[in-house]
């Protein structure tokens, strides 16, 4: 007892220490605030993987999965921390994703990778080329779009798009792959001339055939001499266009007889048009530890850097499309505003029930020093500040107070009894120390399990990022109420100076004019209540009456009724076919939308039952009407005493009306039928980005890439009609022979009800042309 009446003694009688402890650790919280890295969701949630890329020009699939594939994993297998290799062999190509532990430092990993590839060097095939390592997975959504305008097409343009511009941003720090379509390469063209094909009886199946079989390169094996190993390849692939032209076709002509040899621009993946103009499109995937935010940023430097090349001359300008880094910092900055709108509102309450502005201003400092203490916290553990650390600090916030209501309120107490400041702030905090200490132990144990649990990992990173900063800010506002409130209590808790008791008694009349304000409505509401009963109350007596007296075999009718349609709702008369020989769900049985009928099918009977069991209340009454209110409009100083004085009355009612009450809970509980059934179920953190809508095309089988383009025109067309109706800014379509995508942009995110109204206009409107 004496230890801890010592403990704060000399808490109190020392304001300079305390003092310069609590601005420290401020500053240190600022500080890491500023500097903690920011991201979307926490690292872990995808597993780090690395990309092995081979190119091997000219081999088939079976030689690239023998020659290569093989050799690669052989090397790769030996590196530690890996939980899986999955490998692609394709023609002219290879793939290798290295899946590794979670706690994998990705920078050693990364090195790893290389030096093994380089080991397996050289027993590839000598027709490897390139061979690239990339820091994403096919999981790993991309983090940048964006559009390449230019001029108009030359010789130059995708030749400074590979050398320039790729390159460039392939060298930005963080970003793991990027892929830019609408690049056309050089290729290839015979253009046969009919009339000499007819006269000279060609069978185009069999030269085409000829020169396939012809134009080849393939390994023929290893030989072994005096000690050397040598590989082997035949490389019997065209060198030029005249080595085309002097192709033999038969009956002494060659191919250059009958056709042209050009070169001609091909598509190398997919076309690009944005506002109806051919662009590039460019996405950016980042790198499996890289951070988004700051790699997005750098993206905006090297593009802005790009338009200003020497080399580009002007001709290129970078707009960007989606930006997953400004997407990050904006829902940051709405959750931070809802903390500081939480935070606000928790200092007004303090104020209207503390009234003092000093015991206010020093009860709500825990706040701040709680949130940055335990930001701090994280930064310093290697922590990140994402969504989940900010929702878990949000919900804290309006708990943060709660420690240091209790000491300030009791140190209050002591002081208007007489004591000095130094005694009551030491004897207070002792007082209610303990309970303090017992019952933030309490709320931190509940989210322990969050922290700690073992099932899935995904979950528990989730969990942990959320619990974390949430116990953290408790655990420090402990801290503030126990060790720093103390202190300042014993300063700003004092009689208040007779000017501004003065000017209380001033304001008590405006202070109390929401209490009268709200005591005039529930008044009103009063009034209208009694007028509109002694109308009915004739009316509904005798059926009350009536009612009353058979209300038990009513009720139980009303209970069947409930049962039947709950029954009818669920779908049992078919449950038998719903469930699995197992007795668990089957995949066909949505349980959420059925039990969201069941309770809608249910509601009205409840509100029934309710209305029958109000009827002997009614039948009751006398013949001159109700009874009414000796006051019709409440009387009380504050909101506080005036809903203390409603939740009083309506704590006797329920007491008297049990049955009422408990039927009335239930009827509560069963509204909630309408918004579960009008709820979406969307995957976590993809129903946020109202940014942007997309449109998917496909195609037939039997299009070409022209017809591909006049259907997408068309599309196209349809949105550009409609674009300053709809607010878009661009309309951007992507396709091929196969399929195509049309997105609409927007500069600023749209509220979600006016997405969802352009969604449905846009499924009712865009009818789909035949093909």
């Amino acid at each position: 007892m004496n230890g801890a009446r010592g403990f704060y003694d000399g808490l109190v009688r020392r304001p300079v220490t305390l003092l310069v402890i609590f601005v420290a650790l401020l500053v240190i919280g600022v500080l890491a605030y500023v500097r903690i890295p920011v991201q979307m969701m926490p690292d872990g949630l995808v597993q780090p993987s690395l990309q092995v890329w081979i190119s091997n020009p000219g081999a088939s699939a079976q030689e690239n999965e023998q020659k290569v594939v093989r050799v690669v994993e052989e090397q790769l297998r030996t590196l530690p921390g890996i939980e899986g290799l999955d490998s692609t062999a394709n023609d002219d190509s290879a793939v290798t994703f290295v899946r590794f532990d979670a706690s994998t430092d990705m920078e050693l990993a990364k090195a790893e990778v290389r030096d093994r590839v380089e080991r397996a060097r050289p027993q590839l095939p000598t027709g490897v080329q390139e061979i690239g390592v990339y820091s994403w997975s096919n999981s790993s959504l991309p983090i940048v779009f964006f559009a390449i305008l230019h001029p108009g097409d030359d010789e130059r343009t995708d030749f400074l798009i590979d050398t320039v511009i790729q390159r460039r941003l392939e060298g930005v720090d963080g970003v793991g792959k990027l892929e830019i379509w609408g690049v056309l390469d050089d290729s290839v063209r015979i253009l046969l001339d009919e009339d000499r094909v007819r006269a000279a009886g060609l069978d185009l199946g069999n030269l085409i055939t000829r020169l396939s079989r012809d134009n080849f390169a393939l390994p023929m094996g290893e030989v072994e001499d005096g000690g050397q190993r040598l590989l082997l390849r035949s490389d019997m692939r065209f060198s030029d266009f005249e080595e085309i032209e002097r192709y033999p076709i038969g009956n002494g002509l060659v191919l250059g007889d009958v056709a042209r040899v050009i070169s001609a621009k091909s598509v190398r993946n997919r076309l690009f048009r944005i506002d109806g103009q051919y662009a590039f499109y460019g996405e950016v995937q980042k790198n499996s530890q890289a951070n988004v935010v700051e790699t997005c940023e750098r993206m905006r430097v090297a593009l802005a850097e790009l338009e200003a090349d020497p080399r580009l001359a002007g001709q290129f300008r970078f707009l960007p499309l989606f930006d997953q880094g400004e997407f990050i910092t904006n829902s940051l900055n709405q959750l931070r505003d809802a903390a500081l709108w939480g935070g606000g509102l928790a200092v007004i309450v303090l104020f209207l029930f503390l009234r003092r502005v000093r015991s206010t201003l020093a009860v709500a400092l825990s706040i701040p020093f709680s949130a940055l203490v335990a930001i701090a916290w994280l930064f310093f553990t290697g922590g990140t500040f994402n969504v989940l650390t900010m929702t878990g600090i949000t919900l804290a916030m309006g708990m943060l107070v709660d420690n240091s209501v209790v000491v300030i309120e009791n140190i209050a107490r002591l002081r208007a009894e007489g004591r000095n400041g130094y005694e009551a702030a030491a004897e207070g905090t002792r007082e209610v120390a303990l309970a303090v200490l017992l019952s933030t132990l309490t709320t931190i144990v509940v989210f322990l399990p969050m922290i700690f649990m073992n099932g899935s990992p995904v979950l528990r990173i989730m969990f942990g990022e959320l619990g974390n900063p949430l116990c953290l800010s408790l655990a420090f506002s402990l801290v503030a109420a126990l060790v720093f409130l103390p202190v300042i209590a014993a300063h700003v808790v004092d009689e208040r100076h007779p000017l501004v008791a003065a000017v209380a008694r001033a304001l008590g009349p405006v202070a109390a004019l929401p209490a009268r304000l709200t005591a005039w409505a529930v008044g009103g509401v009063r009034w209208l209540v009694e007028r509109m009963a002694a109308f009915l109350l004739p009316v509904v007596r005798p059926a009350a009456r009536t009612a009353a007296k058979l209300r038990w075999l009513l009720t139980l009718a009303l209970v069947a009724l409930a049962g039947l349609e709950t029954w009818r709702a669920l779908g049992a008369w078919s449950l038998g076919a719903r469930l699995a020989p197992d007795f668990g769900w089957s995949p066909g049985f949505n349980l959420r939308e059925q039990l969201a009928l069941a309770l809608e099918a249910a509601a009205l009977p409840v509100a029934l039952l309710l209305v029958l069991w109000l009827f002997p209340a009614f039948a009751r009454r006398p013949a001159g009407g109700l009874e009414r209110a000796a006051v019709l409009v409440p009387r009380h100083r504050n909101l506080v005493d005036l809903v203390i004085a409603v939740n009083t009355g309506l704590l006797h009612w329920t007491l008297r009306h049990r049955f009422a009450a408990s039927l009335a809970a239930l009827a509560v509980l069963l509204s909630i039928a309408w918004p579960a059934a009008n709820m979406a179920v969307t995957p976590f953190g993809q129903d946020s980005n109202t940014s942007r809508l997309s449109v998917q095309v496909e195609f037939e089988e039997n299009f070409t890439l022209a017809q591909a383009s006049d259907e997408m025109r068309a599309y196209e067309s349809f949105f550009a009609e409609r674009q300053e109706r709809m607010g878009v800014a661009h309309i951007a379509a992507r396709f091929d022979a196969r399929s195509g995508r049309i997105t609409l942009y927007w500069d600023k995110a749209l509220p979600r009800p006016a997405h969802d109204a352009l969604q449905r206009e846009i499924r009712t409107t865009l009818i789909a042309r035949p093909g």
